[in-house]
C-alpha cells in the first residue's frame, strides 16, 4: 500500500464532512426563510380575520344605518318642507306690501248674457305681442279668438293676423256697443285708473306674463284684477299663490319653444342678420327708460366689432320715446342695429354671447342657457320698477355683472374659464324663475287657455 493513501482517505472524508456541514448551512438557512414566511402567513391571516371582523362590523353597521333610512328620509323631508315654507313666507314678506294695498276699482255694471261675446279675445296694444301670442294662436282652432287692438303705438295689420283667421276690433268698438268678452288675455291692463280697461272688457280676466323682471312693476297690485295668471315658474307661482286669489298656471316661456325645438342652420341665420359667419356674436338686448345701458356701454360695445359680429336690438319703446340714443348708436360701429318689433328669438339662437341690462331680456338668457354678462346701471336696485329683490337685479349675485368704468367686456368673452363656471348658476336659476317646460310651454299655456272653465268651475262674477 502506498504510504500516502491512509492520508487520501482520511482527506476525502474531511473534505465530505465539510461538503455535509456547507449542506446542513444552506438547510438551515432554507429553514430559517420558510420559518418566516410562515411567520408572514400567520400575520397575515390575523390580519385577514381581523379585517374579516371589521367587515362584518361595517355589514352590521350598514344594516343599521339601511334600517333607520326611512327615519331620516322623513326628518329630510321634514327640513325640506320647512325650508320651503320659510323661502315661501320670506318672498312673500317682499312683496307683500306690494299686493296689499288698496286694488283698482272693479265694474259695477250688470251684464246680462245676450251683451257676453262667449269667446276668448286678446288685448293687443303693440305689434311685439304677436311675438308672444303666435305661438299659442297656432295651437288653437282657427276662428276660435278675437283680437282686440288697443291704442295708437304700433299695432298690428289685418294682414299681420291673417293666417289666424280671428276676428279684429278695437277696444272702443266693443265699449261703444256694450258688449263684454267671457274671457279676456292681457299681458298687463293697460291702464287701471279709474274703471280698469280689463274689467270693461271682460268677465274673467287672465294674465299673460310676458317679462319676468322688474318686480316692483311685475309683481303690483293690479295682478287682483285678475282671475288667471299664467307664470313662467315656481318663483312667481309662490308670489302670486300667497297674495292673490287667482287661480296660477306655470306655462314656462312659450315664445321660446322654437328656440329647443328648431334645427338651426346658423350659417344661413348668421347671412339673414347681416354677420359674417367665420365670427362668433355678440347680441345686446338693452332695455328702455333710466334702466337702459343705452349712453353707458355704447362705444365699449362697439368696439368688440373688431373681432366680433355685433348686434342690437332696442327696447320696442327707445325709437319712439328716445329717438337720440338711436341716433347715437347709429354713429357707432355696430353689425346689426334693430329699432323695429322682429322677434328676439333669431337672435338667442345666433348669438355666442349676449349682454343684458334690465327687464326680460336676460331672464329669457336664463331660460335659453345663453353665455351673457350683465351690464349695470347706477342706481337700478332703487329703481321705482325693480328693487333689490327684482330677479333681473339678484340673478347678479349668480353671474357675471360690470360696470361701464370696468372696461371689461373684451376679456371677459375670451375667457373661457368664465362661461364654464357660469352655467351650473344659469342652470339653478332656471330652475327657480322657469317650469321645465322646455319646447313644449305654448301646449302648457294652449291647454290653459282652452281648458278655462275647468280652472275656475266654481266661480262666478258680480257685476
Amino acid at each position: 500500500m502506498n504510504a500516502l493513501q491512509p492520508l487520501r482517505v482520511l482527506r476525502d472524508k474531511l473534505l465530505g464532512l465539510g461538503q455535509t456541514t456547507h449542506r446542513l448551512e444552506k438547510l438551515d438557512l432554507r429553514l430559517n426563510q420558510l420559518t418566516g414566511q410562515l411567520d408572514d402567513m400567520t400575520i397575515q391571516l390575523r390580519a385577514a380575520d381581523q379585517r374579516g371582523a371589521q367587515a362584518q362590523d361595517q355589514i352590521a353597521a350598514m344594516q343599521a344605518d339601511i334600517s333607520r333610512l326611512p327615519q331620516q328620509q322623513n326628518v329630510a323631508l321634514d327640513v325640506l318642507a320647512n325650508r320651503i315654507a320659510a323661502d315661501t313666507r320670506e318672498l312673500f314678506g317682499r312683496h307683500a306690501n306690494l299686493f296689499h294695498a288698496r286694488p283698482p276699482r272693479a265694474s259695477t255694471q250688470r251684464r246680462t248674457d245676450a251683451n257676453v261675446i262667449e269667446r276668448i279675445a286678446f288685448l293687443v296694444h303693440s305689434k311685439e305681442l304677436l311675438n308672444h301670442y303666435g305661438c299659442i294662436w297656432d295651437l288653437m282652432p282657427k276662428g276660435s279668438f278675437d283680437v282686440l287692438l288697443h291704442g295708437e303705438g304700433e299695432l298690428p295689420q289685418a294682414a299681420d293676423l291673417a293666417r289666424w283667421d280671428c276676428g279684429v276690433a278695437p277696444t272702443q268698438a266693443v265699449l261703444d256697443e256694450g258688449k263684454a268678452y267671457r274671457y279676456l288675455v292681457s299681458n298687463h291692463p293697460v291702464s287701471d285708473f279709474g274703471e280698469p280697461l280689463i274689467k270693461r272688457l271682460a268677465e274673467t280676466n287672465i294674465r299673460f306674463m310676458y317679462a319676468a323682471g322688474k318686480s316692483r312693476w311685475n309683481l303690483s297690485r293690479w295682478n287682483q284684477l285678475y282671475d288667471i295668471i299664467l307664470c313662467f315658474g315656481p318663483y312667481h307661482a309662490i308670489n302670486f299663490s300667497h297674495a292673490c286669489d287667482a287661480a296660477i298656471v306655470q306655462m314656462g316661456y312659450p315664445r321660446f319653444d322654437r328656440y329647443f325645438n328648431d334645427v338651426v342652420d346658423r350659417e344661413a341665420l348668421a347671412r339673414a342678420q347681416g354677420c359674417d359667419p367665420a365670427k362668433p356674436t355678440v347680441v345686446w338686448l338693452p332695455t328702455q327708460g333710466a334702466l337702459t345701458s343705452l349712453g353707458h356701454f355704447d362705444a365699449e360695445i362697439s368696439a368688440l366689432t373688431s373681432r366680433y359680429n355685433v348686434i342690437v336690438k332696442v327696447h320696442p319703446l327707445t325709437p319712439v320715446a328716445e329717438p337720440d340714443r338711436i341716433d347715437k348708436l347709429r354713429q357707432l360701429n355696430f353689425t346689426r342695429i334693430i329699432s323695429n318689433s322682429e322677434d328676439n328669438l333669431p337672435l338667442y339662437q345666433l348669438a355666442d354671447y349676449m349682454l343684458f341690462d334690465y327687464g326680460g331680456p336676460p331672464m329669457a338668457g336664463i331660460y335659453a342657457d345663453k353665455r351673457m354678462v350683465l351690464l349695470d346701471v347706477p342706481g337700478a336696485a332703487d329703481d321705482a320698477l325693480t328693487g333689490d329683490d327684482s330677479p333681473d337685479v339678484s340673478i347678479r349675485k349668480q353671474l357675471i355683472n360690470v360696470t361701464a368704468e370696468e372696461g371689461a367686456l373684451a376679456s371677459l368673452l375670451s375667457d373661457d374659464a368664465v362661461w364654464s363656471t357660469q352655467q351650473h348658476a344659469r342652470r339653478t336659476l332656471r330652475s327657480l324663475y322657469f317650469a321645465p317646460h322646455y319646447g313644449f310651454s305654448a301646449q302648457v299655456a294652449a291647454q290653459a287657455l282652452l281648458n278655462l272653465d275647468k280652472l275656475l268651475p266654481d266661480r262666478s262674477t258680480t257685476w
